[in-house]
Formats: structure tokens, sequence, C-alpha cells
């Protein structure tokens, strides 16, 4: 499954999460237990990702500190709140549900504010089918 899901997500373009986590719940793995592994599994790549731009001098680290920060914020209330309701009804069902919400509102943005961009970029002059060099 690691290898199929890693080929597709690469050829597609696409974050692993997207089929590791709907793989993950199929073969009957508790949800809780998911979304640690698909975090765990983002580490890795968002790490080798944040390497290269670090290295070609194209990292913003004090933007890349800001959002860290707010991002530790924000997992750490969602986390609680997450607790409290699975101890409360003892359902997790509230983190499928948020997976697939997540994941509606990323099917819907992703094509609209990449369509966006193309046309920004088009109305510029800039020819998008056009090669660029691997090493800028």
């Amino acid at each position: 499954m690691g290898f199929v899901g890693g080929l597709a997500a690469g050829a597609l373009g696409i974050g692993g999460g997207a089929i590791f986590t709907p793989s993950l719940l199929t073969l009957g793995i508790p949800p809780l237990v998911v979304t640690g592994i698909s975090l765990y599994l983002v580490l890795y790549s968002t790490t080798a990702s944040s390497l290269i731009y670090a290295l070609n001098g194209e990292m913003n680290f004090e933007l890349g500190i800001w959002i860290a920060f707010w991002a530790i914020c924000g997992t750490i209330i969602g986390l609680k709140i997450v607790q409290a309701y699975v101890i409360k009804t003892g359902k997790q069902s509230v983190v499928v549900w948020t997976l697939v919400y997540m994941f509606v509102v990323s099917v819907i943005a992703v094509p609209i504010f990449g369509g966006m961009n193309l046309k920004k970029q088009f109305d510029a002059g800039l020819n998008l089918l056009a090669f660029r060099p691997l090493c800028f």
C-alpha cells in the first residue's frame, strides 16, 4: 500500500494523505490512529520539500515561523476539542467527518485557485506551455 500510494501521490501531485487516509479507514483502523499515521507520513514529505526550498534560497523563514506558531496553536486547540467530544460521546466520527470536510473543500478550492493563478499568468503574457529549466 505504501509503494502504490506514494507512486500515485507523486505522479498525480497530490498529498499522500488523500490516498492513505481513506485506505487505512477502509482497513478498519480507528480514525484517531489514521490521523496520527497520516500526519507522521506528512512530516517526511514536508521536511524534504522544506529542505529543497531552503537549499535553493527560496525559503521565507519569518513567514514559516509565523505560520508554524499559529498551526501549533490551532492543533492544540483542535486536539482538546476533539478529545473532549470523543470522551463525552464515545464516538470518533467527528474525526472522519472533519477529514471528509477538508477533502471536499480541497477538491473545490484547488482547481478554482489554480485556475485563477493560471489566468493571471496568462494575462501577464507568460507562455504556460513552455518548459522551464530545472535549475534556475
